[in-house]
């Protein structure tokens, strides 16, 4: 008798877990974004909320929380309960790139439900328009004539574009002077005035100044050559097996009902098949990026390796939060 009990029990959990489920969602739900508003990817994934109320028929709340690069906002989304309500859009580095340069208070991948990514984008090289140099090749060679002088600036220490140019001096086989910036602005201002010789900015946030002709456009970061600047080869074609760039998730606290994250990644999937969603994307640089729970895992996966490798090259000079945490 008290075995049938247990297992009667155990049912009807299962049967309460999968209709609290089937009910989900029965009033608004957050969306944490960790990052500040105004930028395209507060733009990127206010779009998505805004589509996500309509698909649930509840309104979702964009909610920035930032500080700590990020990891305020995700500590606050690991801790929150996993029924659905608590959401977070995230970006790839602070999951691929941030648990290399520091100790985070949440393990970066077991900490949270990944439901799919829903934005991607490509860097693009950039320099002074009057640089001496026309392509990609002829600023390698002239890095490796010149070791350590030429310099390449960056949104800070452990920034998406910094571990760009990281891995395009490894690659090239060119030993680079990192210089970080406080953000991305005073980073690109420099490169527009010669101080520094180039950096990688994301395409959507650099198209104005190429187009202006205030930089020089020498190469692009992804496989192959990117929708708003067709006349720029992708760097791999002088680079070798270079290839870089960033992501946008969906993402909950661990232990988010199966039930709840299948419903999520097909509305997620079915906006990005939206023409008016892609186009307005593509008016901030990004391109969608489909896809299960399993394939943003995968990509997780496979990027933290990757970058990992990255930074463990790097001298402690460059990366001197990673250092102090290893000593």
């Amino acid at each position: 008798m008290q075995w049938i009990s247990l297992v009667a029990a155990v049912g009807l959990c299962v049967a309460q877990g999968a209709a609290s489920a089937q009910a989900w969602p029965a009033k608004p739900v957050k969306m944490i974004i960790p990052l500040a508003a105004g930028g395209a990817t507060d733009k990127a994934a206010r779009l998505v909320a805004q589509r996500l109320s309509v698909a649930l028929g509840q309104q979702v709340v964009a909610e920035n929380v930032t500080g700590a690069s990020g990891s305020i906002a995700l500590q606050r989304l690991a801790q929150a309960e996993p029924d659905g309500y608590t959401l977070g859009a995230t970006a790839n580095s602070l999951h691929t790139i941030a648990p290399h340069m520091g100790k985070l208070p949440y393990d970066a991948f077991s900490a949270f439900s990944f439901v799919g990514t829903y934005a991607a984008f490509d860097y693009v090289l950039i320099t002074a328009p009057d640089a001496p140099y026309k392509n990609v090749a002829e600023l390698v060679e002239r890095a490796r004539k010149n070791p350590g002088t030429v310099s390449y600036g960056s949104s800070g220490v452990g920034t998406g574009n910094h571990l760009a140019a990281a891995l395009f001096g490894q690659l090239a086989q060119a030993d680079l002077n990192s210089i970080p910036y406080r953000g991305g602005s005073p980073a690109i201002l420099d490169v527009m005035a010669g101080r520094t010789d180039f950096m990688f900015d994301v395409v959507g946030g650099a198209i104005a100044q190429i187009e202006g002709g205030k930089v020089k456009a020498l190469g692009v970061s992804g496989v192959k050559r990117h929708a708003l600047l067709p006349g720029v080869p992708p760097i791999a074609d002088s680079v070798p097996g270079y290839e870089s760039g960033g992501w946008f998730a969906l993402i909950g606290p661990a232990r988010l009902p199966p039930a709840i994250v299948q419903r999520l990644n097909t509305e997620l999937n079915r906006i990005q098949a939206s023409a008016e969603f892609r186009e307005q994307l593509a008016a901030l640089g990004y391109e969608p990026l489909p896809g299960t729970p399993a394939d943003a895992e995968k990509r997780l996966k496979a990027e933290t390796l990757k970058w990992g490798e990255v930074i463990g090259k790097l001298p402690c000079t460059a990366v001197p939060e990673r250092c102090a945490t290893t000593q």
